[in-house]
């Protein structure tokens, strides 16, 4: 004789732990139709199977079972397919849906769900560009800010090196006026003219090997100074314009 709960997979530990779980929910909500049943956690579920399959066969435990399994089914087709949803869209778009579902040989819950993934996807992409854009970005502009610490240290290095080279070249002058006096705008004979221009080379050679930062640097200051030197010289009438030295 068939029974109400014959349905009941004895052998599927799954299906008895959620049958547990659903009658505890049944007597939480007040029901008392399952008091009769003994308790898994005392006898186990093949004694829990067998206690449900001895309740009476009346209107009441029929309703139960078909309840019971109903919920048991729904849940199995949710583990296998999700849980269905009711979404709006409009007309255009479920048309759409529906074309893209019929070409790619899907339903339109399968495509739905592609589609939803792809895009997830994609985001996931964006975000790992614009991480790896962002990284690179600071790495360039650390670099960019090491060497415009370290333009801003040569060039302080270039000044001090010429404040000192400025300093020597006052002191040298002040001397020298001290042991011959103050020096006036005469003309160099031709002997010293020569002396002159040696002496001037022979300086901006000294200053040259000493501010080695500024070659570094590939700066020409001591090009232009070459020829400050020589205009100056011009001025003076210390050597012709069309001489060629310095």
């Amino acid at each position: 004789m068939t029974q109400p709960f014959d349905w009941i997979n004895k052998s599927n530990d799954d299906q008895l732990a959620w049958i547990t779980s659903y009658m505890s929910r049944k007597a939480t909500a007040g029901s008392s139709l399952f008091t009769l049943v003994k308790n898994h956690t005392q006898f186990g579920y093949q004694e829990m199977a067998k206690s449900l399959n001895l309740l009476p066969d009346n209107a009441e435990y029929r309703e139960a079972s078909r309840q019971m399994r109903s919920a048991w089914q729904t849940r199995q087709h949710r583990k296998k397919h999700g849980n269905p949803v009711s979404i709006q869209m409009p007309k255009e778009s479920l048309r759409k849906l529906n074309a893209l579902a019929k070409n790619r040989g899907q339903s339109q819950g399968n495509t739905l769900s592609k589609i939803i993934n792809n895009a997830i996807d994609d985001q996931k992409r964006d975000t790992a560009q614009a991480k790896e854009d962002r990284e690179k970005l600071r790495k360039q502009l650390n670099e960019q800010h090491e060497k415009a610490q370290q333009i801003e240290q040569d060039h302080e290095t270039v000044v001090n090196s010429l404040l000192n080279i400025l300093a020597e070249e006052i002191s040298y002058h002040c001397r020298l006026e001290a042991f011959v006096g103050e020096w006036d705008d005469s003309e160099l004979g031709n002997n010293d003219k020569q002396t002159y221009l040696d002496l001037v080379e022979k300086r901006i050679s000294q200053i040259e090997m000493t501010t080695t930062k500024l070659k570094s640097l590939n700066c020409c200051a001591f090009s232009k100074l070459r020829m400050q030197m020589r205009e100056q010289a011009i001025i003076k009438g210390t050597v012709e314009s069309d001489t060629g030295l310095l």
